[in-house]
Formats: structure tokens, sequence, C-alpha cells
């Protein structure tokens, strides 16, 4: 008599890779911008990178289907605010829609070239959109940085294993 063995399949790709990026770490971020009357938008996201130093500029991954999606595209602008610890309270709301009503009310926030920065946060880097890349169910949109304000702060927040902590350096300068 023949015994089936059942092997177990591996988790589909998809699952495995969420489970690899949780330990990644990565820079948390909340993007700006405004809707057709100028009033803001914005999202909380760690999908954010450099591009290039020659043109200065950023690129986003952000979902289609996401409601500031079409304003960020329609607007041409964003506006990247990297957190620090002391800025984290201004994260939830753009987390949590049951606190969506408590975006941009606090006083920190400020508006500079139509876009929304927090004028506590380590650094707000104001961008143009230049190009955009479809791919999946995301946009990747690269935008030149025309202007940016930094603290110099270097306590930037970032996800690591599903929960915000600090990303701060290791080595020595």
């Amino acid at each position: 008599m023949t015994q089936l063995i059942e092997i177990a399949k591996p988790p589909e790709i998809p699952d495995r890779l969420k489970r690899v990026l949780r330990f990644t770490p990565a820079p948390v971020s909340i993007v700006t911008s405004f809707d057709e009357f100028g009033e803001p938008v914005g999202l909380a996201m760690s999908a954010i990178m450099p591009v290039a130093l020659e043109p200065c500029s950023m690129a986003i991954s952000i979902n289609r289907d996401g409601s500031a999606y079409r304003h960020v595209r329609a607007a041409g602008l964003f506006c990247v605010n990297l957190l620090n610890s002391a800025t984290e309270p201004h994260f939830r709301p753009f987390c949590d829609p049951r606190l969506r009503e408590q975006r941009f009310k606090d006083p920190a926030w400020k508006v500079h070239e139509g876009l929304w920065y927090l004028d506590d946060a380590p650094a707000s880097i104001f961008c143009r959109i230049e190009q955009v890349a479809q791919y999946g169910t995301h946009d990747v949109v690269i935008g030149k940085v025309f202007d940016m304000f930094s603290s110099g702060d270097q306590d930037i927040l970032g996800w690591g294993d599903g929960s915000l902590g600090r990303l701060l350096p290791v080595t020595p300068h």
C-alpha cells in the first residue's frame, strides 16, 4: 500500500516578500499634496526614496486605488515630510481612518508653495512631478526637488517589524 505524504507548499512569493520587508527598516513619512480646491490631502508612506542628486529628485510609490492618488497626480506636486519621535503624533491621523478629521489640525502644519508641511519635521522635501511609471497596483512617481527645509535632526522614524522605531546611526561619522 502506498502512503501519500502531503508536502506543504511554500507560501506564495507576495506573502514571503511581505514577511522579509517587514524586517527591512524604511523611513516613515507623511506625503502631502492638495485637491482641486487647494485643500490638503496626505497619506502615511514608507515607500519613498531618493533617486538622484543631479537633478535632486525623490520617488514615491503610491497605490492607484488610494484616496490621495488622483490628487497627487492632478496637483503635479508633493511634499515628503520625514518624521522623528517628537512628530510621531502627527502620523496617527494618517494611519487610522477614524482620526481622518484630525489631519492638518495641528498648528505645526504650514503651507509653502501650496503644499502642507510640518514645521517641526526633521525634513520636508518639496517636489514637482517629472515622471511616472506604472507597475502593478502602484505608480512610481518621480519628483524633482524644488525646495527643502531640514533641521538636521537625525532622529528619523522608520518601520521595523510592523512598528515605528528610530533610525539612528550605529557607526561614527
